[in-house]
């Protein structure tokens, strides 16, 4: 089937037919247009590795923070970080970028076009597209305000009376927000907050805006969009408006135009949600290329704080098979919290009530949302993910370091694209400071840093943020050689004991395995061989190791919060 056929066939699950006649040429003739940038390859590979950033995380005097962010990846990342997820650097009015107000420009204060293109030669892009709302501010929710055209219709409303007791909500606030227009008081849907006011697909020129959009981030050299928040993108009173069909069939739409420009584009899906709902955007192969591995962040936390294993290797044995030509998105920290939504099901409430409590000692805060009964319930901790791991059940203690370099091991084992968001570059605790400033709980997370700052951090070699540097840049060095990290290669998770957690991967053509073998607790571990399921003469070849493994025949000791890589050679 032609990749316009396909577009159809998606447009058909979306609107009449009459309307997608008219949408599908409006479509091919932008497409026949459209000139993107020479791409670097996205084909997936050992050597992938994401950072997470904003266009100012790292800021420096007398230069634009884009021309910062270059340098520093120049300096200190060279090879080993291959694509920046560039979070919204357009211009907005809230959410630290999440409120768009100008979808085609690059917000002044982080520099210009040319900046994001010099950065596109050094590593690939990732670009947001905010597909589900957008500032209040927006010029067309202006026009919206003013009853004019087009704008007048491009936004969700709905009625004070309307039931909508059945919407998921990843918020406490109101569902419908009031604005005085030139119609009088409209209720607009606000999935968010206020100032993000929800785009309304059921008219085919939003969705057709945004078609425009997207394809304007590929000509500015984007081989990875992210559609954020895209769970909630339609909307159907009597339903959950979330994961409808119609969604589903909107993200295969825009992988299909993706394809028909370029087969090295991505679409990432950004679904902060229980883990088989999470999967659902995989679709048959021919939805996201790739999504969030959202269940990761809280159950490594977890496991490293509670010293069990049970929740995270229960989880991993579990996984399904991925679908060829997909993968996941692994992370334990990003600009957002530690969702827990994605352990619904896995962590049970006391279990949970206990890792909220936990997290709450180490300066977390918790980020509630309106369950459909009305009641409040947790949505996400937010904290800093160095500070997260500052201590155990118990409260804080001496093994903050290894039990972060033990988090990063881990994510970077998993099978998939591993992301380092760029506080945990620098090993940053909470910002208190900034938390007091503005009242937001994810300002906690989210400090910028001026580059004299980042070097002062990093001049003590002894000190935490030295640590933690020297060991993640050791792992990403090793992963790079390996062609049992290749992000579609096996994994295997063996149960080997309450407080070991264990991967195996192997690669594709069977040329390499490696086994990743990690104590999750602050005393001494013993594994007897037999429970890793190697035969008698295996070898383990060291390629990393954090503390202390002594291994015989019969079995393997590991010191506190040991993290070990062994290649399995004959």
């Amino acid at each position: 089937m032609t990749k316009i056929r396909q577009i159809r066939r998606f447009l058909d699950q979306l609107y009449e037919p009459e309307v997608v006649d008219s949408l599908a040429q409006r479509i091919e003739a932008r497409l026949a247009h459209i000139k993107p940038k020479p791409g670097r390859s996205q084909r997936w590979s050992p050597e992938d590795v994401l950072l997470i950033a904003y266009a100012d995380s790292i800021k420096d005097d007398n230069e634009y923070p884009l021309q910062s962010l270059r340098r520093f990846l120049k300096s200190h990342f060279d090879e080993l970080i291959s694509i920046v997820h560039l979070l919204p650097f357009f211009p907005y009015t809230s959410d630290d970028g999440f409120a768009v107000s100008d979808y085609r420009a690059v917000g002044e204060e982080y520099g210009r076009w040319e900046d994001i293109d010099a950065l596109s030669q050094a590593v690939s892009l990732a670009f947001d597209l905010v597909i589900n709302h957008a500032s209040s501010s927006h010029p067309l929710f202006r026009h919206f305000i003013e009853n004019r055209a087009p704008g007048n219709a491009y936004f969700l409303t709905g009625s004070p009376d309307d039931d909508i007791s059945e919407v998921t909500r990843p918020r406490a606030t109101a569902l419908l927000q009031p604005y005085e227009t030139a119609r009088g008081t409209q209720h607009v849907w606000c999935t968010f907050s206020r100032d993000q006011v929800d785009w309304d697909f059921s008219n085919p020129d939003v969705l057709y805006h945004f078609i425009d959009v997207f394809l304007l981030y590929i000509e500015r050299g984007a081989t990875w969009i992210r559609l954020d928040a895209i769970a909630y993108l339609w909307k159907q009173l009597g339903t959950s408006c979330i994961h409808l069909p119609q969604t589903h069939a909107a993200v295969k739409l825009l992988r299909a135009i993706a394809e028909s420009v370029s087969k090295d584009i991505k679409i990432l899906t950004e679904t902060n949600v229980p883990s088989q709902e999470n999967l659902s955007y995989f679709g048959d192969g021919d939805e996201a290329h790739i999504i969030y591995n959202f269940t990761l962040p809280p159950l490594v936390i977890h496991a490293l704080v509670t010293g069990s294993s049970q929740h995270l290797t229960q989880w991993s044995q579990a996984l399904p098979s991925l679908p060829d030509g997909c993968t996941y998105l692994n992370f334990t920290a990003s600009h957002d919290g530690i969702g827990l939504r994605p352990v619904e099901g896995i962590i049970d409430d006391n279990d949970l009530q206990q890792f909220t409590d936990c997290m709450e000692q180490f300066g977390g805060q918790l980020t509630l949302r309106t369950q459909p009964d009305g009641r409040l319930s947790p949505y996400e901790v937010n904290i800093s993910l160095f500070d997260a791991l500052q201590g155990d059940l118990d409260g804080p203690d001496g093994w903050q370091v290894e039990r972060f370099i033990a988090s990063q091991a881990i994510m970077m084992a998993f099978q998939g694209v591993p992301a380092l968001y760029y506080a945990s570059l620098l090993a940053a605790p909470n910002n208190i400071e900034g938390l007091r400033k503005t009242g937001r709980a994810r300002t906690i997370n989210r400090r910028k840093w001026h580059m004299n700052e980042i070097e002062e951090r990093w001049a003590d070699s002894d000190g935490a943020p030295a640590q933690v540097l020297t060991g993640l840049k050791a792992l990403l060095r090793i992963r790079r050689g390996r062609a049992a990290f290749h992000p579609e290669a096996q994994q295997t998770c063996i149960n080997v004991g309450p407080n070991v957690f264990v991967l195996r991967r192997d690669a594709i053509d069977k040329t390499d395995s490696v086994l990743c073998i990690f104590n999750l607790q602050n005393s001494e571990v013993v594994i007897g061989r037999e429970f890793l399921q190697l035969p008698e003469m295996t070898r383990l070849v060291s390629l990393y190791n954090q503390g202390t493994f002594a291994h015989s025949s019969q079995k393997l000791s590991c010191s506190p919060y040991a993290v070990g890589w062994f290649e399995l050679a004959d």
